[in-house]
């Protein structure tokens, strides 16, 4: 099979996950490649303005379900990844992302002074809530790779917005960092219950979708 049949028949065969087989368990191996997938996710000059959160507690879990609307997948699931933005980024947050650009780069004093200046213009442009709504954009390009990475490797995933935010934040002491929580994907693999399975995917074709100009 080539790699175009293989990435189009596991994008076909993800779906958002409804009922999870709680017996089934994501390998810890399998979650590194899930994790480093994230985290090598695109952001805008590579600020990557969020942080992720894995719920291992199954205490912490049940807290979360009962704000998460009671859905199901929030406690059957093996593994389930909380998605934060920053509502801010502050010096210490510049200083760390320059330190790594110079480590992994080499870049000198004046390189890292002036790449400084231009982040500072850059986040120092935003009024009020802009820049908690960019972040949480960037954040939604790291939701979109783990999806696709996970279909590749035959994990299910059921990407979720319906959370009480200001709860979760209450939960995980996000207030505390400066985060926002937007978004949960929780991970595993599907039951034998779910109709949702076997469905047909409902997409608009292509000809409505894409124009070429």
């Amino acid at each position: 099979m080539n790699t175009d049949t293989q990435v189009m028949e596991a994008l076909n065969w993800r779906y958002a996950t409804k009922k999870f087989d709680p017996k089934r368990k994501v390998a810890d191996q399998d979650m590194d490649t899930l994790m480093e997938a994230v985290r090598l996710a695109a952001s805008s000059m590579g600020l990557q303005p969020y942080r992720f959160f894995r719920i291992t507690d199954p205490e912490v879990r049940k807290q979360l379900r009962e704000v998460s609307f009671d859905q199901p997948q929030i406690t059957d699931a093996s593994d389930m990844i909380v998605f934060t933005a920053k509502s801010s980024y502050t010096d210490s947050d510049i200083d760390d992302f320059l330190e790594e650009s110079k480590k992994r780069r080499g870049f000198s004093e004046d390189a890292i002074a002036s790449r400084k200046k231009t982040i500072l213009k850059h986040v120092g442009g935003f009024d009020g809530d802009e820049f908690l709504q960019w972040a949480s954009r960037q954040l939604y390009i790291s939701i979109g790779q783990l999806l696709t990475t996970a279909a590749v490797m035959g994990i299910d995933a059921c990407p979720m917005e319906g959370i009480k935010a200001p709860e979760y934040g209450r939960i995980l002491k996000l207030d505390d960092r400066d985060l926002q929580a937007f978004a949960v994907v929780t991970l595993g693999y599907r039951s034998d219950e779910d109709e949702l399975a076997d469905q047909a995917k409902i997409r608009l074709p292509r000809e409505i979708l894409f124009e070429e100009v």
